[in-house]
């Protein structure tokens, strides 16, 4: 809240009049009353800690979460001494506008200072359980909404909410669904690009045991945790070494052929292109690339399917970009 007290003064009798009318009228639950008395003494600078305490807890009555935060974050900066008072109003805004989240990281930090009160860590600390516990909840049952909406569009082949659903999925954990989603990654009929992203999910989620995936014909095992994120990968990092004097020469080929190629390894995932393939990917990109720009080039007769490789890359490319929309 910005100070307008400028060249203005606060009268003394009308300090001494404003803090009565205040401290009387929240004493008798009339918030409104007492917020129009509070706030001209904050405004101009002429507050001392029970009116600013009493401006919160009516603005948290009257619902005015918003002005309440601001304000209770701004004496935790100013008023260092009253640091864990105003703490303590604050985790109760974020409590009662239902941001349980903000609550746990918050006290997540709080909880790294050796100095603090013992009291205050007791209230603290009984304040983050009920929040965290609330939120594990929230999750649970958003988790459950998403999962179902993805069995819904699985059932109705509806794979752009598929893609939404598994999108959503990710804000979660995976240990709650993964005995029912493992047996999404073996279904055939079930979009790779889609298998992609579940394992995805599974990946960042720190799924630990071993999970099989079919696609394109092939089933292959594989511990979600241990896999690289899909840009970190050897073969990718060797594919775009490779074309490393197309990105000086013509970054925009470059940079339209190294969408192709994160797109094409996307719908891949987790089977990564072997040391075999990856000359034969580099002339099919190289290629692509020409023609896309129509450009001339010179085809490299030496190595075998490279037309077969730039089918499949542009096949990816289509199925990426419908699903996604990238």
């Amino acid at each position: 809240m910005e100070n307008n007290n400028g060249n203005l003064v606060m009268f003394p009798k009308w300090k001494v009049t404003l803090e009565r009318v205040g401290l009387e009228a929240l004493k008798e639950k009339r918030y409104k009353d007492a917020s129009e008395a509070f706030e001209p003494l904050v405004e101009y600078g002429a507050a001392n800690i029970d009116v600013i305490t009493g401006l919160l807890m009516s603005w948290i009555e009257l619902g005015l979460y918003d002005e309440a935060e601001e304000l209770c974050q701004e004496q935790m900066k100013e008023d260092f001494e009253q640091y864990y008072h105003y703490l303590h109003i604050y985790i109760t805004i974020l409590f009662q506008s239902n941001q349980y989240e903000e609550i746990v990281n918050l006290l997540d930090e709080v909880f790294e200072s050796e100095d603090i009160p013992h009291q205050s860590r007791t209230q603290l600390w009984q304040m983050y359980e009920v929040s965290r516990k609330l939120l594990e909840d929230r999750h649970k049952e958003e988790g459950t909404k998403f999962f179902d909406e993805l069995m819904d569009a699985l059932n109705t082949d509806d794979i752009h909410k598929q893609w939404l659903a598994i999108d959503q999925l990710k804000k979660q954990s995976p240990e709650p669904f993964l005995g029912d989603v493992r047996k999404i990654l073996m279904e055939e009929s079930v979009h790779p690009l889609i298998k992609s992203s579940i394992i995805e999910w599974f990946r960042d989620g720190g799924v630990e045991e071993s999970v099989s995936i079919l696609k394109f014909g092939q089933t292959s095992t594989v511990v979600p945790s241990e896999l690289t994120q899909l840009h970190s990968d050897y073969i990718i990092k060797q594919i775009q070494m490779r074309l490393g004097q197309i990105e000086q020469n013509n970054p925009t080929m470059y940079e339209m052929i190294n969408r192709l190629l994160y797109h094409y390894c996307y719908v891949r995932y987790p089977i990564f292109p072997d040391e075999k393939e990856v000359p034969i990917l580099v002339e099919a990109l190289k290629q692509l690339g020409h023609e896309y720009l129509q450009l001339p080039f010179s085809i490299n007769e030496e190595l075998d399917n490279v037309d077969q490789y730039k089918s499949e890359i542009e096949l990816c490319e289509q199925h990426y970009v419908f699903i996604v929309g990238d």
